[in-house]
């Protein structure tokens, strides 16, 4: 019988101290368990399964709360318009657009945050550091002539970004960086750059002229950026405004030569006439800096 009356009371010790504290999980999940610990980063406690002899160990950052088996609870909630909760990040970057040596010019982006969801990003682009384009194989007679465009220019942006507060990788707060989210962007481009065109004569006959021609635009940029480990970044956008430019229309055309009106500008795309509707797109990949 004292054996019997010993067992029973440490049954109903146990389930006690297994069945009163409970940690909720940020995906909605709660577990019943007791809480050993509570750290700066982790949370340990023991399952009523495991009869109190394996420790369990829980990011803190999935946690929402934890309700203890005398009441009082303690929340983990992570404030993202406190400034010391990225205390130590990384401010600055410096970006390649990713895929414009395809289309015939490199761009280059630096971004500073000047504070929570606001950054300046200025950009500075070399149209020609890129692949030369075929402009046109043109009948001659019995020949073929093919001609490049041989682009040759610069252009520069200058934007503000206005962002969300910063968002979570994978919904992990640790990984929550100041210079990450979605963002809106205004943003002014000007350029200057020189490149071939196929001119029409009156005698139905082609040339190859070199026309100069001077852009710009002003654009709202909507995009995403994410920043990996503090060092790497990841940045992808696309955006529409108003632009003009001096550019003639593309006469590489034997059926019609006078039915292009658009403009590929390099840094942006200009629709119709000028001045008319512009768009823009891009990824950009870069590395956080001090």
């Amino acid at each position: 019988m004292k054996y019997f009356f010993s067992l029973l009371a440490t049954l109903l010790c146990c389930t006690a101290s297994f069945s009163q504290d409970k940690i909720y999980k940020r995906n909605g999940q709660v577990t019943s368990a007791k809480v050993t610990e509570v750290g700066i980063s982790e949370i340990k406690y023991k399952l009523p399964v495991s009869d109190g002899a394996v420790i369990y160990v829980l990011d803190k950052n999935e946690v929402s709360k934890i309700v203890f088996e005398d009441g009082h609870s303690d929340k983990f909630v992570t404030d993202l318009k406190d400034t010391s909760s990225y205390t130590g990040q990384l401010r600055k970057a410096l970006k390649i657009n990713f895929f414009s040596p395809l289309y015939g010019f490199t761009e280059f982006s630096f971004e500073k945050n000047t504070g929570i969801g606001k950054s300046y990003e200025v950009s500075f682009g070399i149209i020609g550091l890129g692949k030369n384009s075929q402009l046109d194989i043109t009948y001659y007679g019995t020949d073929f002539t093919t001609t490049k465009k041989n682009q040759l220019g610069f252009f520069a942006s200058a934007g503000y970004k206005f962002s969300k507060w910063p968002d979570f990788i994978f919904g992990k707060t640790r990984l929550t960086h100041l210079m990450q989210g979605a963002y809106v962007k205004p943003v002014f481009y000007l350029g200057n750059y020189k490149e071939n065109f196929y001119s029409y004569k009156n005698n139905n006959d082609y040339v190859i002229r070199k026309q100069q021609v001077t852009f710009g635009a002003f654009q709202i940029e909507f995009g995403q950026q994410w920043v990996f480990g503090d060092r790497f970044l990841i940045d992808w956008y696309c955006g529409l405004g108003y632009g003009a430019d001096n550019k003639k229309e593309n006469l590489s055309e034997f059926q019609n030569p006078n039915n292009s009106t658009s403009a590929f500008n390099y840094a942006n795309v200009r629709l119709g006439n000028s001045p008319g509707f512009s768009f823009t797109g891009g990824l950009k990949a870069g590395m956080l800096i001090k």
